[in-house]
Formats: structure tokens, sequence, C-alpha cells
């Protein structure tokens, strides 16, 4: 076994040591085909899709909308360049994907992961099925410049898993980074790189704010722009599960993206349709499409989720990588991505090997948040469940906008669960918002699958006769198509 050199402390001895045995063995057996990448970065638009260095001055800035205690907050973020290198780009979320899949490793032999984590860029370069050679190790120690050097300059859009706020600050991706051959704090020579995450990077991780790419499937992609949308992806598929359709204005896209924006639809499709097909072929989007606004003073994207996106949760929610027999247990049928965010004093309280009882997954997932979020024991908390499945969903959905000061968190839940406490207004406001905008989604897809009135935003139009003049007028049309038919006869027998 090599031995890793101190980067400072006798800790830190230790820790290398930890990682260094855990990162020798083979990668594949380790580590699963999802990469757990954390949300901020996925969610800010870190990367810009390209295949060369972007080395110009300019800074790029996105804003969102959130909604905190029931406010709706303007927020921003600003990733500013590195003089040096510019944007962040694809080939650095290549290897930062690689390198947070080295970062899963050590939390799961370690339960935690701390500063620094040491790895060769031998490593890297297995993991991302690339050939060794000189230059690319230039080209990891130039990630490792650009991932220190950019700066993000968050205005309430960085988000801290463990103090559950929104940031206002600077940071870096990473604090500090040791390249091979460098000389480390204790004077000795580095045998291999070393990162130290920053503080929001490591919380974050060690929080479990994270979302599960497909490592496997996200090397097969070739278009920049597809492979900086995976990560997002699993953001805005997630939050239009229901619908099953998420909609993006393109000027807003190209912002998040920091690529060309053009003005004639038949120049959009040319440069998006290769990125958004690769992703229909591989199954994250079933089909797209891009349509004129509401307001017809721009376009916006149309993304039909994928089967790839329900059959990754449905492996997810199973703990299972593929065809494996339905799970028997309340330990097996318990999703796995609540059971991973288990502290290691909680998961003395989650299920053991009891019999199951007949919850469906969603209902295990309420069932396990009450347990793991409020410390409710697991057999009361399944019952909950199975009792009132909606007071659970709606109680845990709106804790977020309480202001509940007790020191009895559980007790509190069970009572808001078992006597249906009033739910907030601010809670009720948003999901009457939710309710409008899914209202309107569905409206807009029974439009487009019109062939009376696709062209016409759901409206036709007709003439009616009133004392030997003509007027025109229109009217919403039903969608259906034998109805129409008769409106139309009817009103034409009116005119004649």
């Amino acid at each position: 076994m090599r031995r890793a050199d101190s980067p400072t402390t006798q800790h830190q001895q230790s820790l290398g040591a930890q990682q260094l045995t855990l990162l020798e063995r083979d990668t594949q057996t380790v580590i699963s085909d999802f990469v757990k990448v954390e949300k901020n970065l996925a969610s800010l638009g870190f990367f810009t899709p390209s295949s060369k260095r972007l080395k110009t001055p300019q800074a790029k800035t996105i804003h969102f909308t959130r909604y905190i205690e029931g406010k709706r907050v303007e927020a921003k973020v600003t990733i500013e360049p590195s003089v040096s290198f510019g944007l962040p780009v694809t080939a650095d979320q290549d290897k930062l994907i690689a390198f947070l899949k080295i970062v899963e490793a050590v939390k799961q032999e370690a339960g935690t992961v701390s500063n620094p984590i040491g790895f060769t860029s031998a490593e890297i370069t297995h993991l991302l099925g690339k050939t060794k050679g000189g230059r690319y190790y230039e080209d990891i120690s130039e990630w490792l410049d650009v991932m220190v050097t950019t700066t993000v300059i968050s205005e309430g859009a960085v988000y801290f898993a463990g103090k559950r706020k929104f940031a206002k600050d600077r940071f870096h991706v990473f604090a500090r980074a040791i390249s091979f051959g460098d000389e480390l704090p204790d004077g000795t020579v580095a045998d291999r790189n070393y990162v130290w995450l920053s503080e929001w990077q490591l919380e974050n991780i060690n929080n479990n704010h994270l979302l599960p790419v497909d490592f496997e499937t996200y090397k097969q992609l070739k278009n920049h722009i597809a492979k900086a949308l995976v990560p997002t992806l699993q953001i805005w598929l997630y939050a239009s599960r229901e619908e099953g359709v998420f909609e993006k204005r393109y000027d807003e896209f190209c912002q998040f993206l920091n690529i060309k924006r053009y003005h004639y639809l038949s120049q959009i499709n040319q440069k998006l349709s290769p990125a958004l097909d690769e992703l229909v072929a591989h199954g994250y989007l079933s089909s797209w499409k891009i349509k004129p606004t509401s307001d017809h003073a721009g376009y916006k994207l149309v993304l039909h989720h994928g089967e790839k996106f329900y059959e990754d949760r449905r492996r997810r929610i199973s703990g299972s990588s593929g065809g494996r027999a339905a799970p028997q247990t309340q330990a097996e049928m318990m999703p796995t991505t609540v059971a991973a965010s288990a502290a290691p004093e909680q998961r003395s309280q989650l299920p053991k090997e009891s019999p199951a009882l007949p919850l469906n997954a969603g209902e295990y997932e309420l069932a396990t948040r009450l347990t793991l979020e409020f410390q409710i024991a697991t057999i009361r908390a399944q019952q909950l469940v199975a009792a009132k499945p909606e007071s659970v969903h709606d109680q845990l959905a709106a804790w977020s906008y309480r202001s509940v000061t007790t020191k009895n968190k559980a007790g509190w839940m069970i009572d808001a669960i078992e006597k249906d406490y009033p739910l907030p207004e601010a809670y009720l406001a948003e999901r009457q918002r939710d309710a409008e905008r899914k209202r309107l989604v569905e409206a807009h897809q029974r439009i487009a699958g019109c062939s009376l009135c696709a062209t016409t935003n759901g409206f036709i139009f007709f003439s009616i006769q009133r004392d030997g003049r003509s007027y025109s007028t229109s009217r919403k049309c039903t969608h259906d198509a034998e109805r129409e038919a008769k409106i139309a006869d009817r009103i034409e027998r009116q005119n004649a």
C-alpha cells in the first residue's frame, strides 16, 4: 500500500491513510451507478456548456425566485470567472462528478467527509474512462485551479443544509487544492492531489443536500449542453413530477446556461435540438417542444419527463440497481434517498427486520420523514401514515411555513396530524398557486394537442350575421371535434 504523506496534522495522516485504503479498491465495486452531486452547484448554473475554455472576464449572473416561510424572495447568484481560466466549462463538470464519486466512497467508508481529500489523477482518468497521459494530468491540475479561483457571489442563492438557511456571501467550491509534486504545509512533497472543500460544500455533503446522477449514462453523452443539463434536470423534473412536463422560458434557459440567445425559432431549434434529442435518446426526456409563450413575447421550452427519470427514481426508492425482488421488510421498503440521509445516531430509529406494513413507497417515505425529522417512533409514524396519509403529507409540507417553538416536536406533529391543525395561509396560497399552474399546464397541453385550435391559442374564430351585416367573433374551443362540428352547423343555420 502506498503511504500518503501528512498534509498537516496527525489527524489528517490518519484520514489520508483511510482514504488511500478505500480508493485503491476497484471503484466499480465500492460505489453504485449513482453519484451524489451537491444541489447548489446543480441549481446555480455553475458550469457553462463549452468544448473549450471561455477566457473572458465577463461574469455570469442568474436570478431566482424563492419562497421562504411563505414569502416571495428574489435571489441571485453571480459566477465570477478566474482571470486565467475563465468560467468553469463542461470538462470541469466531468472531473467534479468523478471527484464526487471518490468523495462518496470516502463517506461510505468513514461515515462523514472531512478535509483534506486525497486522490490521484489516475483515479479521475479511470473513472472518466480517459486514456492516461501527461496532457490529461495537466488538465486535472488546471481544473483544480479553476475550482479554487472561481468565485460564487450569493445573494440568498446558496443554501446551507446544516444551518437551514440561504446565505449572502462570497464562496469558492474548493477552499484550497495542492497538486501532486507540490509542497505540503509540513514541508513534504505531495504524492497525490489534495482538495480542501469549502465550508458550504462540506456542510451540504455531510447533511445530504445532494441529488443523484447516473454516472455511467452521463459519461455516454456527447453534447455539451446535454451534459450541463443532466444535474439540473433532476431538480426540474422532480419539481414537476406530478404534471409530467416542465416548462422554462427560453431567455431564462439561455441565461442559466450562459449560451447565446437566438430570436428566430428555426435558429433556436438548430442550436438546441442536438442536445435535447440526445437527452431523449438516453431516456431523460420523452419529448420536447419549443413554443411561443402565452404573451407571445418570446419562446419557452416544454420538456416531457422520460422513462429514465421514473425508472431511476424507482431504483433509488427500492434501493436496487436493477432486477431485485420486491422487498419484504420495512428496512427494504424504506426509500434509500431518505434512509441514506440519516445521521448515525438516527439510524437506530429506522425500521429493522419486522414485517412491512401495507404502505407503498411514497407512504414509507412520509413515515421515515416523521421518524428522522421529528423523532417519532417508527411504528407510531407508520400508524399515522396508514390512518391519515393526506394529513401527514400536508402537515409535513406546511412545516416550513410555520413558526413553531416547542421542546416536543414529535408530540406537536402527532397532534397536528391527528387533530388536523389548520394549515398556514402562506402554505395554502402556495398550494393554490401550484394548482393553478398545473391547471394552466393542462390547458396548454389540451390546446397543443387539438387540431382545431393549436394555431389559434385555444380559440375558434367564426362570423355571425346580424341585420344583414357580418361580425367576426371568437369563443373558447371545447377540443371535441364532434361537438365543434355541431356548433359550427348550428351557427351556419342561424346565419342562413
